[in-house]
């Protein structure tokens, strides 16, 4: 009886979860959460193998849904490993210096090391925001402070980078 309670809960529990946000990692096999496949040919550029394989890792690692992973990196850097925007960010998912090495990045020109930390910061702000993807995506982007205090609408490059991840979002997970 208890195990039919507990499988309950857990199936009510996955279901209200949305499909990109897991909720937090369980580390029994039988619950854990089962993400669509990475749709690696979905994106306007093509995504190398390294990258797929990284994504895939820091999804499984992070409980983030790898179209999700995907759709920030192809933003941020276009799949670019040695990228490094105007305000210093650096790699794929475009880690600023500091946010890399609290992260545990030892290079941020290292890809898979830059998407495990990516992908350690995006479950960080799914878990402070209660798995609002908004608010996750432009933290993401504009910082959790400043989101926690003005919202979604921090920023004008908050509100377009939340625009343009979930728009990827949407076309890689077409017909799934």
């Amino acid at each position: 009886m208890k195990s039919r309670l507990l499988l309950s809960v857990l199936i009510a529990a996955a279901l209200a979860a949305p499909s990109y946000a897991a909720p937090k990692r369980v580390t029994t096999p039988a619950t854990a959460r089962v993400f669509p496949m990475l749709r690696e040919n979905a994106f306007p550029v093509p995504m190398p193998k390294h990258i797929a394989a990284a994504i895939r890792e820091a999804a499984a690692q992070h409980g983030v849904d790898p179209n999700l992973i995907a759709s920030m990196a192809f933003r941020e850097s276009r799949f670019d490993a040695s990228a490094v925007s105007r305000a210093g960010a650096i790699g794929v998912m475009q880690l600023k210096p500091r946010t890399a090495a609290g992260l545990g990045v030892k290079n941020s020109y290292d890809a898979r090391d830059n998407i495990l930390g990516g992908a350690k910061y995006l479950r960080a702000m799914l878990d402070r925001f209660n798995g609002d993807v908004d608010l996750s995506l432009a933290a993401y982007n504009a910082g959790p402070e400043l989101v926690a205090q003005k919202g979604v609408k921090a920023t004008s490059e908050a509100v377009a980078y939340v625009a343009a991840v979930k728009a990827m979002y949407t076309v890689a997970t077409r017909n799934f």
